[in-house]
């Protein structure tokens, strides 16, 4: 294999995507979420649910990604004609694709990234650099219901509070997202994320509230000159 390889696409999507989620499993791990609370607890049947929840859509992710989508074999025209005639009646004709010239079969269709024809082609997934066809199309759609389920239990658990706000719900952006940096203002609500901080930085006007001064002054009214 040449060294530049490496560095193709599909490489680098699957080596980020891989990188990506055990990165955000170990965050969630090393910071005081309720993972780790349950791992100090002993109470390890929930973390070892959560840990194989990601393998199992990594699994999937790289499977759909790397696996046959369902090409078109690049055969004689004879055997292609033998393939559809036992595949649909003879009143079917063959449509041939006019960018590699082979005979489409039925719900066939010329992928321009992959440059292959691709059995019951759904669409070409830039984020696994492979086609969704024929073969991958089930383990495709297992991996997104997968995936959804990792990642409504992972935000369940970096944002405890839900939507962090005080009982009116007045609270824009969520306590569990008010990181205490320069450029954002931090909120004053007690926080419900045990790893954001949410004490507002020293002369932070925000969130706007009366001052007690300005509310308990009477008002004065106003004299006609």
């Amino acid at each position: 294999m040449a060294p530049w390889a490496l560095l193709s696409p599909g490489v680098l999507v699957r080596t980020g995507h891989t990188v990506l989620t055990w990165g955000i499993t170990l965050v969630l791990f090393l910071h005081d979420t309720e993972l780790r609370r349950w791992e100090e607890q002993g109470a390890l049947l929930l973390p070892l649910a959560f840990l194989l929840l990601v393998l199992g859509s990594l699994l999937l992710y790289l499977s759909v990604s790397l696996m046959d989508p369902g090409y078109v074999n690049m055969q004689p025209q004879e055997e292609s004609r033998e393939e559809h005639a036992a595949m649909v009646p003879q009143v079917v004709a063959l449509r041939r694709c006019r960018y590699c010239l082979v005979l489409q079969p039925l719900r066939t269709r010329h992928c321009q990234e992959c440059g292959r024809c691709v059995r019951r082609y759904d669409h070409h997934c830039p984020w696994m650099e492979n086609c969704v066809g024929e073969r991958n199309h089930p383990l495709f759609v297992a991996y997104l219901a997968l995936q959804l389920a990792v990642l409504l239990w992972a935000l369940s658990l970096a944002c405890p509070g839900g939507s962090g706000c005080s009982p009116a719900g007045s609270c824009v952006p969520p306590s569990c997202c008010c990181v205490s940096l320069p450029w954002w203002p931090a909120c004053s609500w007690p926080r419900t994320s045990t790893w954001w901080p949410a004490t507002p930085l020293p002369g932070s006007s925000w969130p706007h509230t009366a001052s007690p001064t300005s509310a308990s002054a009477p008002a004065t009214p106003s004299t006609a000159d």
